[in-house]
């Protein structure tokens, strides 16, 4: 016996099922963008759910902003692909390079100076193999973030180890994040821009704040140690500085008097004002 989900279905059916009119359902397949129906006559049609997942695709398309002309040429592409067995592999392997490549990009030029066409030039392919794999340039940013930031400062983070003063070590973090890689406030503000979106961006983006945090608090609580700094909470003020230096590139985006130099000093100077004593009398 058939399943049910193999029965043929009739137009009506098709319209029910996806929420699309005839009208509609006829013009994409006129385009080229729906396979053609099995014909029995004249006027007798029937579809499949295979019909019903093309519609649903090239709804979802619809949905995301992209232009027919744009769905007709990405069809195009997977028409002149390789048989299921090789094209799963060879697939695989694209979107890997793709966001290989994407990494290497947004580490050096940041979320917003990054154009798609900046990393499909990169990897040899075109726009519509990119919508292939990915709907947008957040989507991509969003599934390789971690390692853009890996990308920026895992070597970094070593050669700053041999500075042996914690509060040296914490201005070159500084310096690190204000000279060489400014893109990195930039990626921390579309992480701040779109947690609203996705719920799971929020937890990422804690992750990666408490991922900084946590190596700055690391050089507060040494220089505590130390004696280089007032006892503080180390762990508060570390979250204070991340926001610190996120103002400071604000500051200097605003006002070309304050280069990076005199920022950090000003972090710095701070940790060495005397602690206030709470028992002596305000002046």
């Amino acid at each position: 016996m058939k399943d049910e989900k193999d029965k043929p279905m009739r137009i009506s059916d098709l319209e029910k099922k996806t929420g699309m009119s005839r009208g509609t359902i006829h013009y994409y397949i006129r385009e080229g963008l729906v396979s053609q129906p099995n014909r029995t006559g004249k006027t007798m049609a029937y579809y499949t759910e295979g019909h019903i997942g093309e519609l649903m695709e090239i709804k979802r398309l619809r949905d995301g902003g992209f232009p027919v002309s744009h769905i007709r040429e990405m069809k195009a592409v997977t028409k002149h692909r390789r048989p299921a067995a090789e094209r799963g592999e060879a697939s695989q392997e694209r979107k890997r390079r793709i966001t290989q490549k994407a990494v290497e990009v947004f580490a050096r030029k940041g979320y917003h100076q990054t154009k798609i066409g900046d990393i499909t030039g990169a990897v040899g392919v075109g726009h519509s193999t990119f919508y292939l794999y990915f709907p947008s340039k957040l989507a991509l940013f969003m599934e390789c973030v971690d390692e853009v930031f890996q990308a920026m400062f895992s070597g970094v983070w070593e050669e700053i180890k041999n500075e042996k003063n914690p509060l040296g070590r914490l201005r070159k973090r500084g310096e690190v994040v204000l000279k060489s890689y400014p893109q990195f406030i930039d990626i921390l503000q579309v992480l701040d821009s779109t947690v609203e979106d996705d719920s799971r961006l929020e937890a990422m983006r804690k992750d990666i704040y408490k991922s900084i945090a946590m190596t700055v608090k690391r050089d507060l609580s040494k220089a505590m140690e130390e004696g280089l700094i007032p006892q503080i909470d180390a762990e508060i003020v570390s979250y204070m500085l991340v926001g610190f230096l996120e103002t400071a590139y604000l500051l200097m985006s605003l006002d070309s008097r304050y280069g990076a130099d005199d920022l950090l000093d000003a972090m710095v100077a701070l940790f060495s004002l005397p602690a206030a004593d709470p028992l002596s009398p305000s002046r």
